[in-house]
This record gives structure tokens, sequence and C-alpha cells, in this order.
């Protein structure tokens, strides 16, 4: 599903408009975003929670020049799912088979 099809879908089932989606989705990534620039944890319930860590500078090899190169530490987000969110997929996967 695309972001289009989401917006598509929610606008239906809460009977509100694609643009008013659109810009609770916008407002909602933002707050994400803000929240996880100040090195917090975001949960949202029944999905999971959002943190950040620093990723130590390590070792890689590049292929293309056949030599090894050091990357610098960097700032990532992680994202863990909740236990309803495992339950829920592994239930569905079961189904289809």
């Amino acid at each position: 599903m695309n972001n289009l099809e989401l917006i598509k879908r929610l606008a239906e089932r809460l009977g509100k408009t694609q643009r008013e989606i659109r810009n609770l989705l916008g407002h909602s990534t933002e707050k994400i975003k803000h929240v996880l620039d100040r090195d917090l944890k975001l949960t949202i319930p029944r999905l999971g929670t959002f943190e950040t860590h620093v990723r130590q500078q390590r070792k890689s090899y590049n292929p293309h020049y056949k030599k090894f190169v050091i990357l610098p530490p960097k700032r990532v987000v992680s994202f863990h799912s909740s236990s309803a969110l495992k339950r829920h997929t592994i239930d569905k996967r079961i189904d289809h088979e």
C-alpha cells in the first residue's frame, strides 16, 4: 500500500476528506520526527516503539575499489514492533497458508 492508497482508505473509513487525512498524516510525521530529533523514545500502542541510537564507527569493505573504509558514527532510528503487532502478523501468515 502506498501513501495515496492509505489516505484514500483512511478518508473513507473516518468520513473525512483526503486533504484532512493528508494534513493529519503530515502533522503526525512531523511530530514523530520532532520527538526523535530530541533523542526521546516514542511508543505507539499496539504498533511499536521508535527510538534513536548512535551506530559506532566501523570498518567496511568497498568491493568496487577493493579497499576497506572507516564509516563514521551515525545516528539511526530503530523500530521494535509490539507483541500485539507480532501476534497479529503471525496469525495472518498462518491463515493464508
